[in-house]
């Protein structure tokens, strides 16, 4: 596997991830199927050029880099490189947000190599292997705020988990703190009431994230 830039004639994976043995593990799981293809790890989409020869992106939703899955596909996008996330999974929201941004298929880190690999080979042609986490992320409730949440309770839970105190919520909302604490609660009931914890403001700020109130690069996130 190569850190250095290059444009071979046959098909080459790029996988971008802030850790170098992902790549190596990608590199393995591709020789060990019988495709042994180059592949070559950076830790930014910057770093990704043009290149004329056939390519796939294995590219993690989380980057140090603080740049996000829409930006990174985007790039890509903007390449003609087709796009196969390996992630975690633990964000449903970052897992939407790439189907939405392009991404032809979802894989877990988890899952058996051959499933990337396939789905490697798939996005090599143009084709989707979207899996379970895809159709969990698309089948996850995105309307609790709209279902859930009144408008009120919206922009109180968006300060309020971004770390706001009550009292400078209740200013710029116009209320009073006992009444932003009261709607604290009743949001921590609603989410409980669905499953999802909401006990402490870390969880909170979780839930609001969850659900594009606010957002996991905002600083200070």
């Amino acid at each position: 596997m190569s850190d250095t830039s290059g444009c071979p004639g046959s098909l080459s994976v790029v996988v971008i991830d802030d850790h170098e043995i992902v790549g190596l593990g990608v590199a393995q799981a591709m020789a060990e199927a019988g495709r042994p293809v180059e592949v070559r790890h950076v830790h930014t989409a910057a770093l990704v050029g043009p290149c004329p020869g056939p390519r796939v992106v294995v590219l993690d939703l989380r980057l140090a880099d603080g740049s996000t899955p829409t930006e990174n596909l985007l790039s890509m996008n903007s390449m003609g490189v087709p796009v196969v996330i390996y992630t975690s999974a633990d964000d449903p929201v970052l897992v939407r947000e790439s189907i939405v941004a392009g991404a032809l298929s979802i894989v877990r880190k988890s899952a058996p190599p051959s499933e990337l690999v396939d789905a490697v080979m798939e996005a090599a042609e143009g084709r989707t292997m979207p899996g379970l986490d895809w159709a969990a992320a698309l089948d996850a409730d995105d309307d609790f705020v709209s279902e859930h949440l009144t408008q009120t309770e919206a922009q109180v839970l968006t300060r309020y988990a971004s770390g706001e105190t009550s009292g400078v919520v209740a200013r710029q909302l116009g209320i009073s703190s006992y009444t932003v604490d009261t709607y604290v609660a009743r949001i921590r009931d609603k989410y409980r009431s669905v499953g999802r914890p909401a006990d402490s403001r870390i969880d909170l700020f979780r839930r609001a994230a969850e659900d594009g109130l606010v957002s996991y690069y905002e600083p200070g996130a």
